[in-house]
């Protein structure tokens, strides 16, 4: 039969063992899904074997001193950081913003166990059942725990996710760590002075530390997503800068291609009225000719432009092109939005479909209206999965933050014009659809 000896000595142990095993708890809530190195559970042993002989050591040691609480306490932390940065293969930066998220998160998680067990220690049936040591006492710490994990995990850790694999700025981090290090000393003497004479006041103030780091903790989210969108935006305006050079050689080159063609014709035409050469030579070489001479009329010069360069470029490559296009229906759309648009769409399409064999390479691309509605629908061959963040494919490139920049300008355009960007895959198809309302007065 287990004794009461031994059962408070279980006790004890986890009374040291529980705040750092809450602590990772919250840390990895943020960095759960980081890359791991080779041999994790290898690594994650080593470094978790000194963490509990230390635990103990302090317990034994530390002998209620708060000097020598904070140094043991940083010196653990320390330990902690040097073992997540040891077991994944993360930036430090956005390991120190995980460790300073997840030290806020653990906070909070004390602060809400403290309030509830003095509110629990109010009733005189219940004080006894809530003294520290007693299996009620540790469950409500974990229930603690479990209700503000789960909180910052849906208000919070979802909105870092489209951080993952990208970097964390070095200033982001630094704030949170010097918060982290200022403000949770204030916050821990201050309760411990006001716990002796007012416990409305220390319920208070805890109450006040928990709605304070949650704020704080959106509004890191929320500052990397505005840094984010600033970067994407300018490497969209450098992206657009280039498009709009590409696009202005694009039709000088299609232009004088055209010319050319027109004048080859005829010379043709008057060499088989006045020559001798043979009658299969010229027809082939008038084929090839119309190949380039050919331009797709759709009803908007822009989209014209774009389509023949496209088509083009798909008959080098034996891709199966086919289109049916209202062009003049996109005349609300400006010029480079146009351009934009539709080169993303094709490009992105076209640099898939060369991967596959040649007998399976196809897109089609169709622009018309309905009710109000101008409809872009492009298809083209797809095999596998695709991976989806934020309603957009994950680019399968090496160098993520040089490419996917495609996809977020084609639905940035959508959006700019009140419209919707939709992407499906399915019956070994890739399927985009854009549906952008036409306005009833189109600016000439």
């Amino acid at each position: 039969m287990i004794s009461s000896e031994l059962v408070q000595a279980l006790l004890s142990h986890f009374k040291f063992l529980d705040i750092f095993i809450a602590f990772l708890a919250a840390t990895l809530l943020f960095a759960h899904s980081c890359e791991r190195r080779p041999r994790f559970w290898l690594r994650a042993a080593a470094f978790l074997l000194p963490i509990r002989v230390l635990c103990l050591l302090f317990a034994h040691t530390c002998g209620g001193s708060i000097l020598r609480e904070a140094v043991y306490s940083g010196f653990l932390l320390s330990l902690m950081l040097a073992g997540l940065m040891c077991c994944y293969r993360e930036r430090l930066w956005n390991m120190l913003f995980y460790f300073g998220s997840g030290f806020m998160t653990w906070y909070m998680a004390d602060r809400l166990f403290l309030v509830a067990a003095s509110l629990c220690r109010l009733d005189d049936r219940l004080r006894p059942y809530f003294v520290e040591g007693t299996i009620p006492h540790i469950l409500l710490y974990i229930g603690s725990m479990g209700v503000v994990y789960v909180t910052v995990y849906f208000t919070v850790e979802r909105r870092m996710r489209p951080f993952r694999g990208g970097e964390i700025p070095m200033q982001n981090s630094l704030l949170l760590f010097v918060l982290v290090c200022i403000l949770t000393p204030i916050f821990y003497f201050e309760s411990q002075i006001i716990a002796g004479y007012n416990l409305f006041l220390y319920n208070l103030l805890n109450v006040g530390e928990i709605i304070f780091y949650l704020s704080m903790l959106l509004l890191q989210v929320q500052t990397l997503i505005a840094a984010r969108e600033r970067t994407e935006l300018h490497t969209i305006q450098t992206l657009w800068a280039e498009e709009q050079r590409q696009f202005r050689l694009m039709k000088e080159n299609i232009d004088a291609i055209n010319i050319k063609c027109h004048d080859l014709k005829h010379q043709i035409r008057h060499l088989r009225e006045t020559g001798q050469v043979e009658e299969a030579y010229l027809d082939s070489l008038e084929q090839s000719v119309s190949l380039y001479n050919s331009a797709i009329r759709t009803g908007n010069e822009t989209l014209d432009v774009v389509l023949t360069d496209k088509r083009l470029h798909c008959a080098a490559h034996d891709i199966q092109f086919t289109c049916m296009a209202e062009g003049e229906k996109l005349r609300f759309m400006e010029v480079m939005d146009i351009y934009s648009l539709f080169g993303n769409l094709l490009d992105n399409a076209m640099e898939y479909e060369i991967t596959l064999p040649r007998e399976t390479r196809f897109i089609h691309l169709t622009v018309r209206s309905a009710n109000q509605l101008l409809l872009i629908h492009a298809e083209n061959h797809f095999e596998g999965a695709l991976e989806f963040r934020d309603g957009l494919p994950v680019t399968t490139k090496q160098d993520r933050d040089c490419h996917g920049y495609g996809m977020r300008s084609i639905r940035r355009i959508a959006e700019k014009y009140g419209g919707e960007m939709v992407i499906s895959t399915g019956d070994q198809l890739f399927e985009l659809d854009i549906a952008l309302p036409i306005p009833e007065a189109p600016p000439v």
